[in-house]
């Protein structure tokens, strides 16, 4: 397990796209809010990045990985943009910088694009307790974004979810 004890912090501004993804539930927000220990996400604070997620975690649990990969998808229509990434390669490309705006502190692990061809990407995950149905939900959204249905295949060699140190996705369309 990857030690993340440095004060690692994740932005209540990603973390509170769950707000979004569950906005037609406002009972199943309060009430996971309510087990969090908190009343409100503020998306201006930075919270501990292990309880952010744990957090995720719980929400897969409680609703499953559905309502997990919603989260995802929302994070991807709430966040703002640069002009400069304006297509489905810059934004698969830019998903680890991404990251790295919302999350600080060391040893958190990388997400890295590499490109097969001009409609394949592969996308590799060593993000720390990263959930496998939210990255899943990021890509998709990326995608829909451009208007694109992408066909995501999940590694066989490894998962995050089931203990591996990375998970790899080849998304293609």
């Amino acid at each position: 397990m990857t030690d993340t004890s440095d004060n690692s912090e994740y932005s209540g501004a990603a973390l509170s796209s769950f707000i979004l993804a569950l906005a037609g539930s406002r009972s199943i927000v309060d009430k996971l809010l309510a087990d969090a220990g908190v009343d409100e996400i503020d998306p201006e604070t930075w919270y501990d990045y292990e309880w952010s997620m744990s957090f995720y975690s719980k929400i897969e649990a409680e609703l499953g990985k559905d309502a997990l990969a919603q989260v995802g998808r929302s994070m991807i229509e709430a966040a703002t943009y640069p002009p400069e990434i304006d297509n489905i390669r810059t934004l698969l490309s830019g998903l680890g910088q991404w990251f790295e705006l919302n999350a600080r502190g060391s040893k958190l692990g990388t997400l890295s694009c590499e490109w097969e061809d001009e409609h394949t990407a592969v996308i590799e995950n060593t993000i720390h307790q990263g959930r496998c149905a939210l990255n899943i939900g990021i890509i998709e959204g990326a995608c829909a974004r451009y208007g694109i249905e992408p066909l995501i295949e999940h590694g066989a060699d490894t998962c995050k979810d089931e203990g591996g140190t990375a998970c790899i996705y080849r998304v293609s369309w």
